[in-house]
């Protein structure tokens, strides 16, 4: 019995033994105060900790309860002070392509000064103790700096992109891109393809010329310990990046080709949805007509939109006979608005309250998270998309059927009650989301399960270049093949020249063939009359 007893307890510790020679030190930087990105990534790091990986989270926003493993470096949350610079109309309510990109770009440096003069940030700088065996960092969106760590510790670099990829993102990870701020879909007419084509090398050639320069500069600035001046560019950091995970399912935009450098994480936050508090269950349970959400995401609030478009929403909200939950930061935009059926608060379990039965339509800014929770929850949508890749989502959610879009700019409460009344009575919409729902849902393997497996891979081969394409190797004027067209357009010119030289000789010849016996003739007979004038003179 002991005997038994001792071999079990051996097991166990042999097995305790080879987990903790498996385990390995994660850095995780999400610095920047982008709420739903950090939370729509925790579950990602908390299973990494529960499989007995130490991670390291550098963040605003830390764990409400400790999780075994994970540590948090909390660091402060300078949104507040950027609010007014998030919903200005550059960023808001700009309709350029290329005005908003600029707004993005400036934003993005602000945001990236500011994280890296906090103290937590800079004490990880300047550690010559701490020892990491990889780094998980969101570099794809705005905070290219912080790639850096990853040659601060000597240690691989995962990135995270929480939507899809911008021109420039994907031509320094070797992707296909798309034009993620446009409201095009998959099959584009020729104008739109002309914009479209513009727009790509305009993120792609002054991203890299302008906004990428400043970026690095911020790094050098900022990034100061002993081999920071061996740092290599910035722009070569990103391109040897080992993987990227990307928000992206076969269910949510449309189909496009992926490296194998980069592994597909859509939907991982909902798959484990947490449960309503009793006050929040109790209204939806009681609901007999259904209940309508509406959230325009962490970042926007009804309370910043423009008064015109604050009217019509709320208008609208009041003559409906459904209850309403709404997400606003001050109750009091109500008081002018007759009406009980709103339920406001500052925030709501947005994935359980989707996951309710009684969850009718949810009203949304068209952002990546929300729309990957009410496809994967099946609720058709109403779309009122307020800038960056939402006008993008909202067309793919219009033209899948699976929602209607309003003109923020135009958006009145005839309009709203319409298209609220057309989504709900119309089944098609209800028809054509369970179908992607079920699309979502249907994995050959847990989406957690297979965005674990890559980050191990990359731990136990301490990098994965293997998986990194050629076409990294190519500028940027190789990979838009602009060397290869500007030698098509020599070439041509060069053979239409020659071709123009052989033309002006061959004529030449066939006017010597054809007219050279008339002209002796002419120089014979003129000659013999000059001769005979000259002959009579004499």
């Amino acid at each position: 019995m002991a005997e038994k007893l001792f071999k079990k307890i051996s097991i166990l510790l042999l097995a305790l033994i080879i987990g903790l020679g498996n385990a390995a030190n994660i850095l995780v930087m999400v610095p920047m105060p982008f709420k739903s990105h950090t939370m729509n990534s925790q579950p990602i790091f908390k299973e990494l900790a529960k499989r007995g990986h130490n991670v390291t989270v550098v963040s605003p926003f830390p764990q409400k309860t400790p999780v075994p493993n994970l540590t948090d470096i909390v660091v402060p949350n300078f949104l507040e002070e950027l609010s007014k610079q998030i919903t200005s109309p550059g960023m808001l309510l700009n309709k350029g392509l290329f005005s908003h990109l600029t707004s993005l770009w400036n934003f993005g440096l602000d945001c990236v000064t500011r994280s890296l003069q906090f103290e937590q940030v800079q004490r990880l700088i300047q550690d010559t103790d701490s020892r990491f065996d990889l780094i998980i960092a969101e570099v794809w969106f705005l905070q290219e700096p912080f790639i850096a760590f990853g040659h601060k510790f000597k240690a691989p670099v995962i990135g995270i992109m929480q939507s899809y990829f911008f021109p420039k993102t994907a031509f320094l990870n070797g992707n296909h891109y798309t034009t993620a701020f446009s409201k095009f879909n998959d099959r584009m007419t020729f104008m739109e393809r002309a914009i479209n084509f513009a727009f790509q090398y305009w993120d792609i050639v002054v991203g890299n010329l302008y906004y990428l320069k400043k970026q690095e500069a911020l790094m050098r600035e900022y990034f100061k310990y002993p081999g920071s001046e061996n740092l290599p560019p910035i722009e070569d950091l990103l391109r040897n990046i080992s993987l990227t995970l990307i928000e992206q399912n076969t269910a949510i935009g449309y189909p496009e080709p992926l490296q194998k450098n980069v592994i597909p994480y859509g939907g991982i936050n909902v798959q484990d949805v947490q449960q309503l508090p009793e006050d929040l269950k109790k209204i939806l349970d009681n609901a007999k007509s259904g209940v309508i959400y509406l959230s325009f995401g962490s970042y926007f609030d009804i309370t910043v939109l423009e008064p015109f478009m604050q009217d019509a929403i709320l208008s609208a909200l009041g003559k409906l006979k459904y209850k309403v939950l709404l997400k606003a930061e001050n109750s009091s935009i109500l008081q002018n608005y007759s009406s009980k059926n709103e339920v406001v608060r500052n925030w709501f379990p947005q994935s359980a309250v989707l996951a309710h039965p009684n969850c009718k339509l949810f009203i949304t800014h068209g952002g990546m998270h929300g729309l990957v929770e009410a496809v994967y929850h099946a609720v058709p949508m109403v779309v009122i998309p307020l800038r960056g890749d939402q006008n993008y989502n909202a067309k793919f959610i219009v033209n899948e059927g699976i929602g209607y879009s309003l003109d923020k700019n135009s958006i009145t409460t005839e309009l709203l009650l319409e298209a609220v009344d057309r989504v709900l009575h119309n089944p098609t919409y209800r028809e054509k989301i369970k179908e992607r729902s079920s699309i979502f849902k249907d994995q050959p393997i847990p989406t957690m399960d297979h965005v674990i497996y890559w980050i191990e891979y990359v731990i136990r081969h301490r990098g994965a270049p293997h998986l990194r394409p050629a076409v990294l190797d190519l500028h940027w004027y190789q990979y838009l093949m602009l060397d290869v067209i500007a030698f098509c357009i020599f070439s041509v010119c060069v053979i239409l020249y020659i071709l123009k030289k052989i033309l002006s000789l061959l004529i030449g010849c066939v006017k010597a063939v054809l007219y050279g016996d008339k002209v002796s003739k002419k120089k014979d007979v003129s000659n013999k009359r000059t001769y005979k004038r000259k002959s009579k003179k004499e």
